[in-house]
This record gives structure tokens, sequence and C-alpha cells, in this order.
């Protein structure tokens, strides 16, 4: 029997085997990857939606504890603080940085409506509002103490983050400050009973002039509510009560000098963004230079709540807003294609969103469709296209000030028929303030200012959409709060 050697492999089948392996090599680390890059676009889908979960439910908090009545306006001895609500002239069916129309029908590939802002007070007993302030200590050098409130002032704004493109995104800020009304420690005002003023001198570092002083506390950081007010030769830091509050002169970024003895009525919110947002870059006031967004500031970071954020859109419930029904969705002022002949009313709406509901007039008159009544200086002609909804309050019908500049004073309330027309002081309006209304010939039609819009606020929507650029995907969450009794 003949033994035959077994025949190797030639080179040409070596080769060919060894293709073969590293083809099913690449296609098994191909699959892999597709798992991988699924997996890992999906946990940071999953990290988006925690996120944005958790900021829906501290905004649902904040409206929670809403101190303010959402009736306009507020008596000036009321005390409950208030309640803003900023329209800016971005919309969802526009492009918020080329400012084109967005097209009916295709998603947006970039930030919306990103430039409205919230503020109002809340009260939250358990658990506490915490923040910090510089208490104590030399006027050289400040001790950082931890305080507690059960009442704090919120602001919710968002700003284009820098440096981002494809698409530019913006960054979500909630700005918390403790309402305490009192606090008794120095830089504060600590003896309210006396003409004097504490141990810490205005001239003295790290204050040098009244405009640092009020700047520098808030970057020491300053998580307390205050205002600035002149006394004798010097200016001093007031805590806020809600009382103080109802006067937008003492809220957060509504006078950035600070002092309440000067100004310009109507105290607007300061621009937080720029009115151009072409590019990533945006130039804020001097005087707010490391408040809260200078990387040299110690508060820098610490109060932004999301980041990746295309759209900050708050909407005020309108019960006479009309709907639309072309198709299966209904569509309201505001959604892109929104068109035709309204079929039903009440819907959430931006404020100022420009339309009548046929169906309803002229027995409903339109709640916020227009743009702001002139006299609060707060209407879209007066605010740069911006419209405002604020609770407001009888003090400028009272304040000393001529607020309207026609050269008389307080004519709402100086108990003289200014305008001749007869008429008297009726309810809704207490001219006095004193919850009397009398016969004395003032009337609203005499008043300085007039709330933005004389309606009573509803139910509020904030709709908040991130991009989550890993997915490339789009998410968004949708808050609503009824201010109604249920």
């Amino acid at each position: 029997m003949t033994l035959r050697t077994p025949r190797g492999m030639t080179l040409v089948e070596m080769l060919v085997a060894t293709a073969a392996t590293l083809l099913l090599m690449a296609a098994v680390v191909q699959v892999f990857g597709a798992f991988g890059t699924a997996i890992t676009n999906s946990r940071a889908v999953l990290e988006t939606d925690a996120r944005m979960r958790t900021v829906a439910w501290r905004l649902r908090t904040d409206l929670g504890g809403v101190t303010s009545r959402l009736v306009t306006p507020t008596l000036n001895d009321a005390g409950d603080g208030y309640f803003e609500v900023i329209e800016g002239p971005q919309t969802d069916v526009t492009d918020a940085i080329s400012g084109a129309s967005v097209t009916t029908g295709v998603a947006p590939v970039g930030p919306t409506d990103c430039d409205d802002v919230l503020l109002f007070t809340t009260r939250s007993a358990d658990p506490l509002f915490i923040g910090r302030a510089p208490t104590g200590g030399s006027s050289a050098a400040f001790q950082i103490d931890t305080l507690e409130s059960s009442v704090a002032e919120v602001a919710w704004f968002a700003r284009i983050t820098p440096g981002t493109s494809n698409p530019p995104t913006y960054t979500l800020y909630r700005r918390q400050l403790l309402v305490m009304g009192y606090v008794g420690t120095d830089p504060f005002w600590t003896n309210y009973g006396s003409t004097s003023f504490n141990s810490i001198s205005l001239a003295a570092a790290p204050f040098a002039t009244a405009t640092k002083m009020f700047d520098t506390f808030f970057n020491l950081p300053c998580d307390v509510s205050v205002r600035r007010e002149a006394n004798g030769l010097e200016d001093r830091l007031f805590p806020n009560a809600l009382g103080d509050l109802a006067r937008r002169e003492a809220r957060f970024m509504h006078n950035i000098s600070g002092t309440v003895s000067g100004g310009d009525f109507p105290y607007r919110f300061v621009a937080h963004q720029t009115a151009s947002l072409s590019g990533t870059t945006e130039v804020l006031p001097p005087s707010l230079d490391g408040l809260i967004f200078d990387s040299t500031s110690q508060r820098y970071g610490e109060d932004v709540v999301l980041t990746n954020v295309i759209a900050f859109d708050v909407r005020i419930f309108d019960p006479a807003a009309a709907v639309v029904i072309p198709g299966a969705t209904p569509l309201v002022p505001g959604d892109p294609g929104f068109t035709g002949s309204p079929t039903a009313s009440g819907a959430y709406v931006d404020l100022g969103h420009g339309t009548a509901n046929a169906l309803l007039a002229p027995s409903v008159f339109p709640h916020f469709s227009g743009n702001g009544d002139p006299r609060s200086k707060l209407d879209s002609a007066n605010d740069g296209g911006r419209r405002t909804f604020d609770t407001w309050t009888t003090h400028y019908e009272a304040n000393g000030k001529d607020d309207d500049v026609d050269t008389t004073t307080d004519e709402g309330t100086d108990g003289l028929d200014n305008d001749s027309d007869g008429k008297i002081d009726e309810p809704p309006y207490d001219a006095d303030g004193n919850g009397v209304y009398t016969d004395a010939g003032d009337d609203p039609g005499e008043f300085e200012t007039l709330p933005p819009y004389s309606h009573p606020l509803r139910g509020i929507e904030i709709r908040i959409r991130c991009y989550e650029p890993s997915s490339r995907q789009v998410r968004q969450v949708t808050v609503r709060h009824t201010f109604v009794p249920h």
C-alpha cells in the first residue's frame, strides 16, 4: 500500500483565505460598530430626555408656588410679588439666527423661538430655597454664608452658546434670588430705625463706586434679591420683600444701575441677547460684565440648567384665540401653516399673536392678540417688538413721579377731573389703593400707566426643545400650568 503525503495550500489559496477572513472580520466590526453607535446614541438621547425631565420638574415646581394673583393691576399694598412674561420678536415660524421664515411642513434646521423670558416670585416651604450671600467681615473681604428662604424670585431665559454651529444652540438659565426682606448683617442695611448706616463705607474696597458696589455684590456671589437705595451721603443695598418686587425697578435685571431713585420707567428687562444674532457673538452693557455670563465671574455656569437648546417658547392661554383645523392636526396662531377660517377658540399662543376670532366677535374681545397698552411703555412699538404680560402695580399712580412725562404728576389719584370727562373712579380700578372707590374725579382714563394687558392670565405653556448632537435628534418637553382653581 502506497502512502501519499497530504497536499499543502498554495500561496494563492492562502491569500484567498486570508482575504475572506479579513472581509468577515470587517463585516463583524461594522456590525458591532453599528450596534455600538446605536447604543451610544440611544444613551445620549436618554440622558437628554432625563435632563429635560429634570428641568420640566423644576419649572412645574416653580410655577406651582407662584405668589402673585394673576389679575392686573395689583394693589400697591398687596405685597404678593409679581409675575411677568416677555415675548420676544422671535417665533416658531422664523429662524432665530437668520430671521428667515420656516417652511410649512418642514422641520426647522436651527433654533426658533429662544428669546422669551419668564420671571416671577414663588414659594416653597419644603424644601426651602437655598442661596449664598456675603455677610459680615470687613470692607475688603466678605465671608460667604448660606441663607434660606421660603420665597424666591426666579428668572428663566436662554442665551446663545458662543462657538456653536450646525446648528447654533442656546443655553437655558434659571436664576434664583432669595426674597428675605431682612438679612440683618453687612453689607445689607441693618438698622431701619436709624438714619445711620452700617460700618461698611461705599468708598472702601471692593466697592469704589455705587455702580461698582451693585455689580460686585452680584459677583461675590449674591443669591439675595436686592435693590439699591440712596440715603444721606451713601447708597445701601436693601433686600427685597414681596411688596418691593411688585415694582419693576426692584426686580432682577430690570434696573442695571441698581438705584431706584432714578432710572427710566418702565424699567425694562435688560436685553440679554443682541438685537441681531447673526453669528455667535453677543455684547452686553458694560455694567453687566461678569454679572452672570463672564467666565471671570465667580458665578460662571452656576445658573445653567440645560444646554443644546433650540427653543424656549413661553405661551399664554388666550380664550379668544382662533383655532383652525385644515387637516387632522389643529393649528393655532404661531404654528407653521396657520391659515384659514377658525372653527374653535381657546389656545396657548404667543403674546400679541395678532389674530382675532371672528366666531366670537364682538361679544368676546381679544385678550392677548394686541401688542399691549401703550401707557405701559411695554407694548411692541415702545419695546423693540417685544410684548410683556405683567401683574403690574398701582404704585405708579401715587409715586410722586411724572411717569408719562405730560407735566402732571399722579393725575389718576390727585382727586381732580384732569381730563374733564365727568367720569369717576370705578371698579376694577381702585385709584386710591385703599379698597375704597371714590367720586373725587379720578378715573382709569387719567392713569399715567396701565398694565400692558388688563385681562387675567388663566394658564401658561412652556415648550423646550433640545438638539442631541450624537443622534442628531430633536427632543421636546412641554410644561403647562393653570392658574384657575380646580
